[in-house]
């Protein structure tokens, strides 16, 4: 595999997903562009664009930039991206719908924001602050995945989850608008992965929770273009799939990273339910949670719900923070990865 590091600023980079068409790409001289979202910041300022020089060596020729954007009266009221998809000239973003390692859970935490492809050119050609249309759900999808996860037998919620995330957010909420939306019987959601179906409906890959025999959950999200479109929408979701030869319930494996070309076949990271030594609530009831390793599967979705075979493309071995993945219009797959002081692109040729 080739690596670059990218340089970008803070050190935490999710998710990656491919923009712009073959005739803008080959007016600005790239041959491949790519939105990665950083972690831990608010929306507006979590846009980065990783392009390729056109005829350079894979690992030469990366531009990493952030791209600023404005979100408008929901400027500072988000936190936490950490996946992204694009379809119809539109880059989608998607808060985790989690909480800080020891809880709560959090409402700022709780959003799906939208960007133009445009938008993002005129700010790299101008400096210009990008415009960012912002849902914020208040805990809205957390309803709905839970919801429509309520058929599946899950990974045991343990007390401290219970506490920390369940009860104590469901305490904070007596005095918030959103009260009444978390209930005591909930898993916490964390969104990692995130991308578009052929239909139109965007698939939400969760890395928490997984069943309880350890299997990574694709959740779909039926109606995000209605979030947009109308401010009283409410997230629905609808079918859940299950990658049913992916983690054990000795290795647990959650969902790091979703990418398609065509809407059917779908490539994915899968990976640890949270990251060791970092004092995770999730860890601290599920020890086994840190032990999946890294590992690009392969699949296609049924029509309906259910469980899903994988194909394995590449293990990672010691290399854990794989973070997004995008497959380019030549096939070779390209994986953003945090690493100690640094994010790295590293892309893998097949053969």
């Amino acid at each position: 595999m080739h690596e670059t590091d990218l340089h970008l600023d803070p050190n935490e980079a999710s998710d990656l997903c491919r923009v712009f068409g073959p005739d803008e790409l080959a007016r600005r001289g790239w041959e491949r562009a790519f939105v990665t979202v950083l972690d831990e910041a608010s929306a507006e300022n979590a846009i980065a664009l990783l392009a390729h020089t056109a005829g350079a060596p894979l690992d030469e020729g990366w531009t990493a930039v952030r791209v600023p954007a404005d979100a408008g009266v929901h400027n500072g009221r988000t936190e936490d991206a950490e996946a992204c998809a694009s379809r119809d000239g539109y880059v989608y973003l998607v808060g985790s719908q989690f909480g800080k390692k020891r809880g709560p859970l959090s409402a700022k935490r709780s959003w799906i924001a939208r960007v133009s492809e445009e938008s993002i050119g005129r700010a790299l050609d101008t400096g210009t602050a990008a415009e960012l249309e912002v849902v914020r759900m208040r805990f809205g999808l957390h309803r709905a995945i839970n919801d429509a996860l309520a058929g599946l037998d899950l990974i045991p919620l343990g007390p401290l989850g219970q506490a920390s995330y369940v009860d104590a957010t469901i305490a904070k909420g007596e005095l918030k608008s959103w009260g009444g939306t978390v209930h005591v019987t909930d898993h916490p959601v964390n969104i990692e992965a995130a991308e578009f179906a052929a239909d139109g409906r965007l698939l939400l890959g969760l890395r928490y929770p997984v069943t309880a025999d350890g299997h990574p959950i694709v959740v779909e999200l039926d109606n995000v273009d209605e979030l947009f479109a109308d401010a009283n929408a409410v997230p629905r979701c609808g079918k859940v799939w299950v990658l049913d030869n992916v983690g054990t319930p000795e290795a647990p494996a959650g969902l790091r990273a979703l990418d398609t070309r065509d809407g059917v076949e779908f490539d994915a990271i899968i990976g640890d339910l949270d990251a060791i030594g970092k004092s995770a609530t999730v860890l601290d009831d599920h020890p086994e949670g840190a032990l999946a390793d890294s590992e690009h599967v392969r699949f296609e979705l049924p029509a309906e719900s259910g469980p899903v075979g994988t194909k394995t493309m590449h293990r990672f071995g010691d290399i854990r923070r794989i973070e997004g993945i995008a497959v380019d219009h030549e096939g070779h797959a390209h994986y953003v990865i945090d690493e100690e002081g640094h994010v790295a692109l590293r892309t893998l040729v097949f053969e």
